[in-house]
């Protein structure tokens, strides 16, 4: 069945269902809660506009622009890389605890910063398990 079949098949249900009896032989039909379809081309339309500048039916795309923040990489035994915007390079256990602050302030909530923080220090602690 297509969609609209299926649409009036539901919304001839739903007004069977809600039919109030009254004096007279038609009854009284109670406005039908129907799910909503998809959003029409017109909503489509506003998306794309929110994303490209239109001027008289032209569709002129903002240019992409690029913020670097710069590069972090994390190598291994407790060192890492670090380029920072404006030239600053970096390199060992002070990059790696700049990687590791970064990753932490990343985490979407304080339980997961808790968790990832702990499991850092166990980690430190006793050492990893290779055992596995």
């Amino acid at each position: 069945t297509t969609p609209e079949r299926h649409v009036a098949s539901v919304l001839e249900e739903q007004q069977q269902q809600q039919m109030v009896g009254g004096d007279d032989d038609a009854g009284r039909i109670e406005s039908p809660q129907l799910v909503r379809p998809p959003p029409p081309a017109k909503k489509q339309k506003t998306l794309g506009e929110t994303f490209c500048d239109v001027r008289d039916d032209a569709v002129l795309a903002r240019p992409f622009q690029f913020l670097d923040l710069g590069i972090l990489t994390y190598l291994g035994d407790s060192k890492a890389l670090a380029q920072l915007g404006g030239g600053i390079k970096g390199s060992g256990q002070v990059a790696f605890a700049l990687w590791r602050s970064v990753y932490l302030a990343k985490q979407m909530s304080l339980r997961n910063r808790l968790l990832i923080g702990a499991d850092w220090l166990r980690g430190r602690i006793f050492g990893r398990d290779i055992t596995r």
